[in-house]
């Protein structure tokens, strides 16, 4: 059935083939795919891709090849199912593939590895090519092969590896890498990719109805809530989602409606995944019940407690200093909150909070610095003369609190997720800001090991004085070019600067420039080499 035709569709938006048309580069396998690029350019060796089934392995795979077929450069070969019964006939099938034509019997399999490896030299240093092995299905390589993979790798110059192997494998070969550690050591990039998060759950959907569709309105085409229920079902796999929209699209045309609803999604969720969804009963159940019992728990049990918020206004209740204190015969201890964060609070918020509870302080304490010292809280600032505050961002269309975070620290946790809300309490609530909203973010130091500081080499792109202007410049940074990040830092001599720099560092000078190289000339022209920082510079995000 043509279904897309009634829909105004060039062709069928939800097909489960690897087209490479249909790739969405969502923050996941977009990430994957710029580290694969990277590690196979600079000829590092071996790759390997886990993850679990329908979450995009073999797509990734098609995108890779896709990605370098136009270069006279690189070669890529690709194995499919590399089930072998022998060590010969694996060594046949590679030399069948790298020069394209079958060994003749009665060869040794001493004689095709030398043939293998003449053929390797020949292409990788004399004509300097990049020979690509790609490997899908990996769980189901035997133990023979992955030798035979070991030998090939010892390959090499003093430079790099001669043959560049890529594994895509599902979550049991994980198993096999702890059964070879001689092959497991030489791993280079090892990559665990994941199922989609809601956003890319919901541009994926969104994405692939806009590249089939004949109008400009294509996108309204599933509700956000209906969206909420086949990513809840699906759990972010892309072959599940596929596969559920297929059919989503399928009821929607027999029903004769025009647009995807809840109540469509959720009926169709059901019939595709019944355990998915009576687990989700169960536990939307369970969830109910538990409210139900703590709601007559609170009225009829006779507690008698009052609310203390330290400071007063509409959104006191989403601060993270809250507390409740509870009447009992003993006086509820207080601490001051320390000079330090009381400044801070002050100088964003004009308010001047008195005291919490000690418990609270202590609470507070701990998510910030890892300790339940009954020490004032001074988690921002070491010192007087470093700043209290890195800066802040205006909100633009498409920005995220979570995103931010982590291009300024490095990372998204908990820790900077609090901080960040404590010093926003004009922000009634950080998953959803509006356009224009202006977020502060406070300066939360650092302590990198010395082996970060003493060994790694970063490609700097450039340096800002401000925060603002360095994240407008991520906001500007192309898309498809390697993967960016700030990393705010202060000494003595300059002040509070923002190094935006490449988001992988090295262990030596040579990759940090090979990867220089990759860039575009734009930004490559004003980057640089940067291995020592300033003595006495203090770092505000995590340098891994």
């Amino acid at each position: 059935m043509d279904y897309f035709k009634i829909l105004n569709f060039k062709k069928e938006p939800f097909s489960n083939s690897p087209d490479p048309e249909f790739f969405f580069e969502s923050l996941e396998h977009l990430g994957c795919l710029q580290k694969l690029e990277l590690s196979l350019r600079l000829r590092r060796g071996l790759n390997v891709v886990i993850g679990d089934v329908g979450t995009g392995k073999t797509t990734l795979c098609r995108q890779l090849i896709r990605k370098f077929s136009g270069e006279e450069k690189v070669e890529t070969y690709l194995i499919l199912d590399p089930y072998f019964s022998s060590p010969l006939e694996f060594l046949s099938t590679l030399a069948g593939m790298f020069w394209r034509s079958k060994s003749g019997t009665g060869i040794s399999e001493w004689q095709i590895k030398e043939s293998i490896k003449e053929y390797l030299f020949s292409r990788a240093v004399s004509e300097q090519k990049i020979i690509i092995l790609i490997i899908d299905e990996g769980q189901k390589i035997p133990d023979f092969c992955l030798e035979i993979l070991r030998e090939l790798l010892n390959y090499e110059t003093n430079e790099y590896k001669l043959l560049q192997i890529v594994i895509f494998a599902q979550k049991e070969f994980e198993k096999t890498l702890k059964k070879h550690a001689n092959f497991t050591d030489r791993i280079n990039l090892y990559h665990l990719l994941g199922p989609l998060n809601f956003r890319d759950t919901r541009e994926m959907i969104r994405f692939r109805l806009k590249k089939v569709s004949n109008s400009s309105d294509s996108s309204s085409l599933f509700s956000y809530p209906a969206i909420w229920s086949i990513y809840r079902v699906t759990k972010g796999y892309p072959r599940k989602i596929i596969h559920l929209c297929h059919r989503i699209i399928l009821a929607l045309i027999m029903k004769n409606r025009s647009r995807v609803g809840w109540s469509l999604a959720h009926a169709c969720a059901k019939r595709v995944f019944p355990e998915q969804s009576k687990k989700w009963q169960w536990v939307a159940a369970t969830a109910l019940t538990g409210l139900v019992a703590a709601f007559l728990l609170l009225i009829l049990t006779p507690w008698p407690f009052k609310s203390q918020i330290p400071w007063g206004g509409k959104d006191s209740n989403r601060v993270l200093a809250q507390t409740h204190e509870v009447s009992t015969d003993t006086q509820v201890s207080t601490v001051k909150i320390s000079p330090d964060m009381l400044a801070l609070y002050k100088s964003t918020t004009g308010a001047t909070p008195e005291t919490l509870t000690k418990t609270s302080a202590n609470a507070l304490d701990k998510d910030l610095t890892g300790t339940g010292s009954e020490e004032p809280v001074n988690a921002f600032i070491q010192e007087r003369s470093f700043p209290r505050l890195l800066g802040q961002i205006t909100a633009k269309e498409g920005d995220t609190v979570g995103a931010i975070i982590s291009k300024i620290y490095g990372s998204l946790n908990v820790k900077y997720l609090k901080t960040v809300a404590f010093v926003n309490p004009h922000i009634n609530n950080l998953d959803i800001i509006q356009v224009g909203d202006v977020i502060n973010f406070p300066a939360i130091s650092i302590t990198p090991g010395p082996f970060l500081l003493s060994k790694n080499w970063w490609v700097q792109i450039t340096e800002k004085e401000m925060l603002e202007n360095a994240y407008q410049f991520l906001r500007a940074y192309p898309k498809k070019a390697l993967p960016a990040r700030i990393i705010p830092c202060w000494n003595k001599q300059d002040g509070l600067k923002f190094a935006i720099v490449l988001q992988s560092n090295f262990l030596d000078e040579k990759s940090a420039r090979s990867l220089m190289s990759l860039l575009p000339p734009m930004i490559a022209s004003s980057s640089k080499n940067l291995k020592q920082w300033k003595e006495g510079t203090v770092f505000f995000a995590e340098l891994m």
